[in-house]
């Protein structure tokens, strides 16, 4: 009898997670993959979702991909499915031009170091600049890391500072922010504030909720057009009172909603927060 149960556990769970799994799947379309971006003109800046907390900002011919470069890592977590990582991480049409790759921390549903290093040799003018912990991720895991070195500019991580970066027209401050969670005290979380085509957008990562965190940035002050905010913030009364208050953003775009919580979390945003945009589908676009 025990053995059964045991069995019937193993199998319940294998059902979830291949559920889990085709749900990140089933939306994507091979015509979907390769889909160009929607880039009307030079006022116009469009954002591309890509997985989980992964953004792709386009605007004035520069482009910013933000923990967009990803593998499978848990269930919970919408991750970019074999066929989109495999066009991701070679470089190939439409995301051959991205300028710059971003990555808040190393915890697997935000970066994944061969796939960072696969964009780099892939596309020789892109950049990486992102925290001495991921870059040194970077350096252990991926064997051709000597040839994409020069493609890599480590970013000091220190609580409560900021460090400035203008990449050729694309402004970017790095903000160094504490992890949620006593027991990842120890992640270099980077925020961003990035300024590309007359806007402003902020990405805070896994960041902790707490005013404490934000407060020495004064964001609320730098006018954000778009902040990325992990839905946790906005499902309570304290979290959506700490993003008006320290971010004040035009618009927010939920993030790191999971897969099989989706329905739920997105009936909450809509009664909480009911201009907020939020993020499930792979790929799906909005134009500011």
């Amino acid at each position: 009898m025990k053995h059964s149960i045991s069995l019937f556990v193993l199998i319940f769970l294998l059902t979830v997670s291949a559920c889990a799994q085709a749900r990140n799947a089933e939306a994507l379309k091979p015509e979907e993959i390769v889909k160009p971006l929607t880039v009307t003109n030079g006022t116009n800046i469009t954002v591309r979702y890509i997985a989980n907390e992964g953004v792709l900002i386009a605007a004035a011919g520069k482009q910013i991909l933000i923990d967009g470069l990803h593998r499978e890592y848990k269930p919970a977590y919408l991750f970019p499915p074999p066929e989109l990582q495999s066009v991701l991480e070679s470089a190939r049409s439409p995301y051959d031009k991205i300028d710059l790759v971003l990555v808040s921390h190393i915890h697997l549903d935000h970066f994944h170091p061969q796939s960072i290093g696969s964009y780099l040799k892939s596309n020789p003018k892109s950049l990486f600049a992102s925290s001495e912990q991921a870059v040194g991720e970077v350096s252990k895991s991926f064997a051709d890391f000597e040839k994409v070195r020069p493609q890599i500019k480590p970013i000091s991580h220190e609580w409560k500072k900021s460090v400035d970066l203008n990449q050729e027209g694309i402004k970017v401050k790095f903000l160094g922010l504490r992890h949620g969670g006593e027991r990842w005290k120890e992640i270099q979380n980077l925020g961003h504030v990035i300024e590309i085509g007359g806007k402003k957008f902020l990405h805070i990562g896994d960041a902790d909720m707490t005013s404490e965190n934000f407060s020495a940035f004064k964001l609320a002050d730098e006018k954000i057009d778009v902040a990325f905010i992990p839905y946790w913030f906005l499902v309570s009364p304290e979290g959506r009172a700490l993003v008006k208050e320290q971010f004040n953003p035009k618009n927010i775009i939920a993030v790191h909603i999971p897969p099989a919580e989706a329905e739920e979390i997105v009936s909450q945003l809509k009664k909480d927060v009911p201009g907020a945009i939020a993020f499930t589908k792979l790929l799906e676009e909005r134009s500011f």
